[in-house]
C-alpha cells in the first residue's frame, strides 16, 4: 500500500490535498498515481475530460467504477 501514496514519477508523498493528482486504474483498482508536476499535458487533459464527463463510484466488490454523467446513478 505504501506505493499508492507516492507519485509514480518523482516519488513525492501524497498528503491530504489531492487537488491535481491523477490516478491510473486497472481492473477497478488504483495501479499508480501521478502528482501534478509529473503529469504530461495529455494526461492532465484526459483527467479533466474524465472529471467533466464521468461519475465515479464503488462497485459491489469494492472496485472503482466510472459511468457517463447522466444526472442519475
Amino acid at each position: 500500500m505504501s506505493n499508492l501514496n507516492r507519485c509514480n514519477g518523482c516519488r513525492r508523498r501524497l498528503h491530504s490535498n489531492i487537488e491535481g493528482w491523477n490516478a491510473q486504474f486497472c481492473n477497478g483498482r488504483i495501479a499508480w498515481i501521478l502528482c501534478p508536476a509529473c503529469q504530461t499535458p495529455g494526461e492532465n487533459a484526459e483527467a479533466e475530460v474524465n472529471e467533466a464527463t464521468l461519475d465515479y463510484g464503488t462497485g459491489p466488490l469494492g472496485e472503482q467504477i466510472a459511468r457517463p454523467k447522466t444526472g442519475r446513478w
